[in-house]
């Protein structure tokens, strides 16, 4: 018997080593704390050429999907990762766009400002640019001209050396598509892998052919200027997965309500949520009103509705009374579920200042 004992015991202590010694996939509750959105494994042999169907699968962020000139606002940001390099893409809707703006100030124009912060150290995210961050800016126009630019923040211009730094775009019949490559040689010492976090913000400039008139950020506010200790935790992950939705719903699907200034009916409150083109995992999205003493005061379904099909600019919408409940006394829910009636995620209004002025 005590023979029988010690081979059990032996059974399963070998059975234990086997187990602390197998590499653990990254989980969602593996995820560090903080970390906001994610980068995805690219595919082999990327081209930057302005196509952006390589990004079909990348992890996306919406903006401005509630803007009122959606035709001129909205647009869509892709983030990807290899062992050379980090990949972001931009499809934007846009009826004028340009930039007219010089080589060196490519922000006065249609472009997107890059905030890019992949150090592993005490200084990752500090309160000052410093090396081994980036701030820069990246178009694909040149005037009015389908051109790749990209330059240094002024005053930075020593930030990175721009070894293979790469911008490639191409006009669509509703606006501009953008890819934007930037090599981890450019970060000496850093290494790419499966789970590192790195930190970034993604701001659209707008300048409907003029000079800069809007801009929205992704993950931060006008405050990413001064700081990268202003920018989103980013990890590194193989694919999406549905386990990563509790984490990123925030940026994947943002929330917004707010009473229409012109209505034929009695006043009614809408609330919006922006939906990712890849969204095939999202079963039924709904709308909880609660109360500041925390519990549930109604729900309304949201009805999924495509303001671009090309693209697959899609938005959730619903309506309630605007008599229902105080303004001010209430909170909001966006709450996701996938095809089986499982909760995926929860997103509640952005309380941040957006475009270039304080407030929300």
């Amino acid at each position: 018997m005590k023979k029988k004992f010690l081979s059990t015991v032996f059974t399963l202590s070998i059975l234990t080593l086997s187990i602390a010694i197998r590499p653990i996939a990254l989980q969602a509750a593996d995820l560090p704390a903080g970390v906001r959105g994610l980068a995805t494994r690219a595919p082999k042999e990327m081209k930057i050429d302005g196509d952006l169907s390589e990004f079909k699968d990348a992890f996306c962020t919406p903006v401005e999907y509630f803007n009122g000139d959606l035709k001129n606002r909205a647009a869509q940001f892709f983030y990807m990762w290899d062992d050379e390099a980090f990949y972001a893409a931009l499809r934007t809707l846009d009826q004028h766009p340009a930039d007219n703006a010089d080589d060196g100030h490519l922000w006065e124009g249609d472009a997107v400002e890059w905030y890019f912060d992949p150090r592993q150290d005490e200084n990752a995210r500090s309160t000052k640019w410093e090396p081994g961050a980036v701030h820069c800016y990246w178009t694909g126009l040149k005037g009015a001209d389908v051109q790749g630019r990209f330059c240094l923040r002024p005053g930075y211009l020593d930030a990175i050396k721009k070894i293979g730094v790469e911008v490639a775009a191409k006009r669509t019949s509703v606006g501009m598509d953008v890819e934007f490559k930037l090599p981890w040689a450019n970060f000496p010492g850093f290494k790419p892998k499966v789970g590192t976090v790195i930190a970034l913000d993604s701001e659209l400039c707008y300048s409907d052919g003029d000079k800069r008139v809007f801009r929205s950020f992704v993950y931060g506010s006008p405050l990413s200027v001064q700081q990268p200790a202003s920018l989103g935790k980013i990890a590194l992950v193989e694919k999406i997965e549905p386990k990563y939705w509790k984490t990123c719903a925030a940026v994947q699907t943002p929330v917004r309500c707010d009473v229409a200034w012109h209505q034929d009916t009695k006043p009614m409150v809408t609330g919006y949520m922006a939906l990712p083109p890849n969204n095939d995992e999202i079963g039924k999205i709904v709308f909880r009103i609660i109360g500041l003493d925390g519990k549930k005061i109604a729900e309304f379904p949201g009805k999924v509705e495509v303001f671009q099909k090309e693209g697959n600019f899609q938005r959730a919408k619903a309506e309630w009374s605007y008599d229902l409940v105080t303004t001010g006394a209430y909170q909001l829910l966006g709450i996701l579920f996938d095809k089986s009636g499982k909760e995926l995620g929860r997103v509640a209004p952005r309380m941040v200042s957006g475009n270039m002025l304080p407030g929300y």
